[in-house]
């Protein structure tokens, strides 16, 4: 299946975006935690600097679905079952990721939110239940992350061009994808800065190198269009 030219320049846009909305979720989270400790849940809760990281993080996510569908796509156009695979586990661990973050905003969030307004949150400890439940999401979004990482960057690889440059970065942010699945469930000073500074990076200069493969691949598709007008043009 050949993707059309304005789904590769719409994946181009969503990677423009995926960079512009994982700065300004970094930059919010370290304003946050310059005021309020990473482990205050309680005080994060109340901050809007932590709201807009976590909807900046939240649209991030939606975006790039879409970004990692389309890369996959295309790289199935000649390495099929590693891109399949790749992109199919990606997909599955982008959507644990937004569940994650999903349930933190939206349940978490609320829960201690109301708890510092002194209103009833229906549960005594609102926090045990949603560790449990993040931490699962958070194991299946790293688990799935490092397949989907390992089997695009061997379908990139067989590829050329900027696309080859993804499959190589894809390879050496591989350890990075292993450090998701340990750290999961725990709480110390290095989790705290691979989930606030190496993650994030990674997923920019990631998005960075796609849009530019994306880019690649549309400017190879113009140049027989322009050869092909210019012929016609010397012919008359």
């Amino acid at each position: 299946m050949k993707l059309s030219n304005r789904v590769l320049i719409a994946a181009t846009i969503c990677c423009a975006l995926c960079v512009l909305l994982s700065t300004i979720a970094v930059g919010a989270n370290q304003i946050a935690f310059s005021r309020i400790d990473p482990s205050n849940r309680l005080g994060l809760s109340q901050d809007l600097s932590h709201s807009v990281s976590s909807w900046a993080f939240l649209l991030y996510d939606l975006l790039h679905l879409f970004v990692i569908a389309v890369f996959a796509l295309v790289l199935a156009q000649s390495f099929s079952w590693e891109a399949w695979m790749g992109g199919g586990a990606s997909v599955v661990s982008t959507l644990a990721d937004l569940a994650s973050l999903s349930v933190s905003m939206f349940l978490l969030m609320a829960a201690l939110r109301a708890m510092a307004e002194g209103k009833p949150t229906g549960l005594v400890t609102p926090e045990s239940g949603y560790d449990v439940i993040c931490s699962t999401l958070d194991f299946a979004q790293a688990s799935f992350g490092l397949v989907g990482t390992l089997f695009l960057a061997t379908a990139a690889m067989k590829a050329s061009g900027m696309a080859k440059v993804v499959g190589w970065f894809l390879l050496i942010s591989l350890p990075i994808s292993i450090f998701q699945v340990a750290e999961v469930g725990m709480h110390t000073p290095w989790t705290l800065i691979v989930d606030a500074w190496v993650n994030p990076i990674d997923e920019i200069i990631q998005q960075i190198v796609i849009g530019l493969a994306l880019l690649a691949i549309l400017r190879r598709r113009r140049v027989p269009g322009l050869a092909k007008i210019g012929t016609l043009i010397i012919a008359d």
